[in-house]
């Protein structure tokens, strides 16, 4: 004869509950009704801006092909906004913000010229706007080194998320030395100083914003660190 089984139970702690086999089913199609949580992070959580799409065209070729793409940038549609960087190594990155249709003439502008240097590459990456550039399309000579100096304008609750998080992420996210002033409710001033690549991924983060928050107005001035 099978031997019986011993069934021991221990006792219930406070606020517990025996259930039942027969309520189990129950539970998990209440559990699977649940709604689940929305992770939010980031530039993931912030509205995108209407109208506005990014480009990235990095080139590389010789430097007469390099000093003739400023002015070839500049001319091919006046809405657009943007900055581009002068890179070691016979580079330039050229940023650009606006509506499709130019930009692609852009792209276009820029794989023309580039078309004539055969040892040129161009590669162009569409990315996320984040707003805040000059219609100027200044030229950045960027070295290892730079200071970035930024006037952020905007109301008192953005400007005060920002104070927030700056050391976070100028500091601790990206290991620049960081200097900040307030000089009025609406203004917020913030020096930096580090490698250039990290100083480019701050100053996008400026212009993008903390979650939910976007300035106004970002305005950047670089300098060569020696």
């Amino acid at each position: 004869a099978p031997l019986p089984i011993a069934v021991t139970q221990r006792p219930l702690g406070l606020g517990e509950m025996r259930v039942g086999a027969h309520a189990a089913p129950l539970l998990l199609a209440a559990a699977s009704l649940r709604p689940r949580e929305v992770l939010m992070a980031g530039f993931e959580s912030k509205a995108p801006i209407d109208g506005l799409e990014r480009v990235a065209v990095l080139v590389t070729g010789s430097q007469q092909l390099l000093d003739s793409l400023p002015s070839t940038c500049r001319a091919v549609d006046a809405s657009l906004s943007g900055v581009m960087y002068s890179l070691e190594g016979q580079r330039l990155e050229v940023i650009a913000e606006g509506a499709r249709a130019p930009l692609d003439r852009l792209v276009d502008a820029v794989e023309c010229v580039a078309s004539d240097d055969e040892s040129a590459t161009c590669r162009a990456v569409w990315q996320a706007p984040t707003g805040g550039y000059e219609e100027s399309f200044p030229l950045v000579l960027l070295r290892p080194m730079m200071r970035a100096n930024l006037q952020l304008h905007g109301d008192v609750q953005t400007l005060d998320y920002y104070t927030r998080h700056l050391q976070v992420e100028a500091v601790f996210n990206r290991g620049l030395k960081l200097s900040s002033n307030r000089p009025g409710e609406r203004k917020l001033e913030v020096t930096v100083t580090g490698s250039a690549s990290r100083l480019k991924s701050f100053v996008r983060w400026c212009q993008r914003g903390p979650p939910l928050q976007r300035a106004e107005r970002v305005q950047v001035k670089w300098e060569k660190v020696s």
